[in-house]
């Protein structure tokens, strides 16, 4: 009877999101709520992949991979090479963005890099020229932590019950920047 009633929240979260334009989390949900086979992986979306990267607490979580990023240059800056720099995950969200937050509530961002240095006119110091990826992960379960609310209750513990009962699944979600994006700079 309980996993039941979830299914009819689900069924409920699932439409309220969709009324309010939260496509992504819709689009989330409704993953978990088809009951993917075993391994499924969830590819983002570029259009949801830009709403993400486009909060401030993403941008904020950016900058520090990219900060931890240019230290590890400036330890072995080979001049004239080129060096794959990767910034550790870093936990993000939830975000400002209402779709955002509902959708992936806290996950993981990392950097990825490809570092090239050369010493600047004039001679003294470092220059890096960083072309980067952002990364993002997030396992979406329900792990007694509630993403969201359904009118009137928080549904994220009774969505677990349907994993339980077999009738969903947990999932990765997994995405990337299309292109590389560019920072130039001295160390």
């Amino acid at each position: 009877m309980k996993a039941r009633n979830a299914s009819i929240d689900g069924a409920l979260a699932k439409a309220r999101f969709n009324a309010l334009g939260y496509d992504f989390a819709e689009e989330l949900l409704g993953c978990y709520l088809d009951n993917k086979s075993e391994g499924y992986e969830y590819r983002i979306r570029t259009s949801h992949f830009d709403k993400v990267v486009a909060t401030q607490n993403v941008i904020d979580t950016v900058s520090l991979c990219l900060d931890s990023i240019k230290d590890q240059a400036r330890q072995n800056p080979e001049i004239g090479a080129t060096r794959e720099i990767t910034s550790d995950y870093l936990g993000a969200g939830p975000t400002e963005n209402e779709d955002v937050a509902n959708a992936l509530g806290h996950f993981d961002i990392g950097v990825g890099s490809d570092t090239t240095f050369s010493t600047p006119e004039g001679g003294t110091g470092v220059v890096a020229e960083i072309l980067y990826k952002v990364y993002i992960y997030e396992y979406y379960n329900f792990d007694q932590k509630s993403k969201w609310s359904s009118p009137g209750n928080f549904v994220g513990n009774e969505m677990r019950l349907l994993e339980e009962a077999g009738w969903a699944r947990s999932f990765r979600v997994r995405g990337e920047t299309v292109g590389v994006i560019r920072w130039s700079g001295t160390l």
